[in-house]
């Protein structure tokens, strides 16, 4: 395949793969849906019965909140992208500081059965490089929304066991800029692509409770299957290089500033299953643990299909350039290798009662990282291994009104090299990044009616 093919399809597949799923997790996953959680990185997520982010994490955990209850709260996330070239370049991708929103409400129906409903972002990132910089070919911004609504029902078996299920309806979008080159170091555009999708999914939870002090929880959400429908954006066309290219075609060459072209893909997103626990200690001290596995290997390859005008491809076409065509060819459908494999996340955590008033918790965890070959990681979705330092608390204002605060440190502890392309393509390592770097901030309220 072709350099000029090989950007051009990298630069529509990151930008489909980040509208439909959608880094301050591995891959692009956010855990970040309680502000609670993130006080003890989200050890006995769903089950711990102290918020309302059971709905999302695990629905069996519903039947621990009776009553009508509410919940609303964000987590502000930044992110640290510091790259160093091997000649000296220094680069961030650093972008302003995003908030992940999230809301939920529960109904306990009567003694067995408990409706929720949730609404949260589980998949989101923003990176921004200068244009101009060196290794623009692998990316130079990325913004990615998602919204999920996710309504769900628990059903109380007995006291030892408790079931629940829901549906999961999600959106997503994304803008994603890169530069696309017809040669190592020659640009000959620069692309930005808009994407969006609705698809559906679904989420399972149990838990087992063996006695009054202890509890055990199982959660599966499913993967979703997005069918994407975008736009990719030409500016910044290398008119020179073109118009040498296409003869006596050459003034159509400043034509293509601005030139919209269709893309569409089809991408799962990982479905992902959740072992919990949390065991009550003392009458003041409870702790937790978790294990999630990711199935990120369904990100392994992406065939893309782009729609390239046919006055532009026929014009080019009549050329019979062997450049030109490569250049149509890469505009048309490529299949994309990533070669992501699957993660894990290890969590504990301890909440500690001060009295009726104050808890304050903590939490420490460790995050692998999908990208195994690392020449297929991509500027603007610069993964690592990540090691979570996490602090947070509860302030009990009243009876029935609760406010939780939630701080974490995601530090990148594994390989964090970047390449000029697929190492099986004769991509060199030009550089690594010195710090990839996470900092979560979330505050929420309660209320039960």
């Amino acid at each position: 395949m072709s350099f000029m093919k090989k950007s051009a399809a990298a630069l529509v597949l990151t930008g489909v793969a980040a509208a439909v799923s959608t880094a301050f997790a591995a891959g692009f996953q956010l855990t970040e849906q309680s502000s609670l959680g993130a006080g003890r990185a989200y050890a006995g997520a769903g089950i711990v019965g102290d918020d309302l982010s059971a709905v999302h994490y695990n629905p069996a955990g519903m039947t621990l909140l009776d009553g009508t209850r509410f919940q609303a709260g964000g987590v502000w996330i930044g992110l640290n992208a510091d790259f160093k070239g091997n000649k000296g370049e220094s680069e961030n991708g650093r972008l302003k500081g995003q908030m992940i929103p999230a809301g939920y409400v529960t109904h306990q129906v009567n003694d067995k059965v408990w409706l929720g409903f949730a609404m949260t972002v589980p998949f989101g990132m923003g990176t921004e490089y200068s244009r101009d910089w060196k290794y623009a070919n692998r990316g130079t911004s990325a913004k990615i929304y998602t919204f999920d609504m996710n309504p769900s029902i628990a059903y109380k078996v007995s006291d030892f066991i408790s079931v629940g299920a829901g549906v999961s309806v999600q959106y997503a979008k994304a803008e994603l800029g890169m530069r696309m080159d017809a040669q190592p170091g020659v640009s000959l555009a620069h692309g930005k692509v808009e994407a969006d999708s609705w698809d559906w999914g679904y989420n399972l939870g149990v838990m087992i409770t063996p006695n009054d002090k202890l509890r055990f929880g199982l959660a599966y959400r499913s993967a979703i299957e997005h069918n994407a429908d975008g736009d990719v954006k030409l500016t910044g066309v290398n008119t020179k290089l073109l118009g040498a290219l296409m003869g006596p075609f050459s003034p159509l060459a400043g034509s293509l500033e601005g030139t919209m072209l269709g893309t569409a893909a089809t991408i799962k997103t990982p479905d992902t299953v959740m072992l919990t626990g949390t065991w009550e200690a003392t009458d003041k001290l409870r702790l937790s643990g978790l294990v999630r596995w990711a199935n990120w290997s369904n990100f392994d390859d992406l065939t893309l299909n782009n729609d390239v005008p046919a006055g532009l491809s026929s014009v080019l076409g009549s050329l019979n350039n062997p450049t030109l065509n490569q250049i149509v060819g890469g505009m048309k459908e490529v299949t994309i290798e990533n070669k992501w494999q699957d993660t894990w996340l290890f969590s504990v955590g301890a909440d500690y009662r001060i009295n009726d008033a104050f808890t304050i918790r903590g939490g420490l965890a460790y995050e692998t990282s999908p990208i195994d070959d690392q020449s297929t990681r991509m500027a603007v979705i610069p993964d690592t291994d990540r090691v979570w330092f996490s602090l947070g608390g509860s302030w009990y204002a009243t009876q029935d009104l609760q406010f939780d605060i939630g701080a974490t440190y995601l530090m990148g502890v594994g390989d964090k090299d970047l390449y000029c392309d697929l190492k099986s393509k004769g991509g060199k390592k030009v550089g690594k990044y010195d710090s990839l770097d996470a900092y979560l901030l979330g505050v929420q309220m309660q209320y039960r009616f």
